[in-house]
């Protein structure tokens, strides 16, 4: 696939990036911040994905997300990240866009989320909604 978007060439990419580039793009949230996760965790993390989505600007990894699935009817999108200099461009809804699809094509009928703070409203764009306030989702952080 490829794409534009502001003037700018992007591929996109169903493979794995390499652990390099996804470390520093992960590390661009502040998430690891809280669990200090090594370029080989992420790595391996990544590599048992169910489908992964990568968008590149030449070799630089600009945008990421990421299904994990049963395989049967349910999955979660995760590591759903576009490096901060590229947000606003209309990234992030084409590569939730894509992870959409790819789970609708695989049967998969019931797609789940946790967002990050103040990002509610970009998922209520393309569809999702909040959880029940009295079923709200669930952690546990060990």
């Amino acid at each position: 696939m490829h794409g534009e978007g502001k003037g700018m060439d992007y591929t996109w990419r169903e493979d794995l990036p390499e652990a390099g580039q996804f470390f520093r793009l992960y590390t661009s949230t502040g998430w690891n911040e809280r669990r200090n996760l090594t370029s080989e965790q992420l790595a391996q993390a990544i590599r048992s994905s169910f489908y992964t989505l990568s968008v590149y600007r030449g070799d630089e990894l600009v945008a990421f997300g990421r299904l994990v699935s049963d395989g049967v009817y349910q999955c979660f999108i995760c590591d759903m990240i576009v490096l901060p200099p590229y947000q606003g461009q209309g990234l992030g809804r084409m590569v939730m866009r894509g992870l959409v699809d790819h789970a609708r094509s695989s049967g998969i009928g019931w797609l789940q989320l946790t967002c990050a703070k103040g990002k509610r409203g970009f998922y209520e764009k393309l569809g999702f909604a909040a959880r029940p306030e009295d079923a709200p989702g669930m952690e546990l952080w060990l």
